[in-house]
């Protein structure tokens, strides 16, 4: 069994900016064996203590760079003395890591297109269809495949 955190991270008041979190409650409604699904707002250091350990990490947002859905490695920064804030990124939340743990073996970030961030509750098509999309390739790195690096 492998021991791995989802984290799908974003604001769900942002329509699009919500597609990380829904991914990953969609994620912990199948009660995946060895995967422990957290669905957060922004990525916080307190997160490092959760990552530290486990055999592999997927983080999973939104992005207005993204024209597909696209998975990357994600390799820890280079440690620096930078305050985390709300635009860190998951490279920076795996260098915190080194601090309390063991790195995962793997990390990976799932990005899905997104273009509309006004308030609102609900995704558009296009996003709503790559989030769809971004739950099964999840569950495909779950269970050891590569990412498209």
């Amino acid at each position: 069994m492998t021991d791995v955190i989802v984290i799908g991270y974003g604001n769900d008041l942002r329509r699009d900016d919500g597609a990380g979190r829904w991914v990953a409650d969609r994620l912990d409604e199948r009660d995946l064996p060895g995967v422990v699904v957290r669905s957060v707002a922004q990525l916080t250091p307190e997160l490092s203590l959760e990552i530290a350990g486990r055999d592999a990490v997927v983080f999973v947002d939104a992005d207005v760079y993204a024209t597909d859905l696209t998975v990357k490695a994600v390799p820890p920064s280079a440690p620096t003395a930078r305050t985390m804030t709300h635009h860190s990124s998951p490279s920076h939340l795996l260098d915190m890591v080194r601090a309390v743990g063991d790195l995962p073996d793997r990390a990976h970030v799932v990005s899905i297109p997104a273009t509309d961030f006004a308030m609102g509750l609900e995704m558009t098509p296009a996003t709503q269809a790559a989030a769809e999309a971004a739950v099964e390739r999840v569950i495909e790195l779950v269970d050891g495949s590569p990412g498209d690096d």
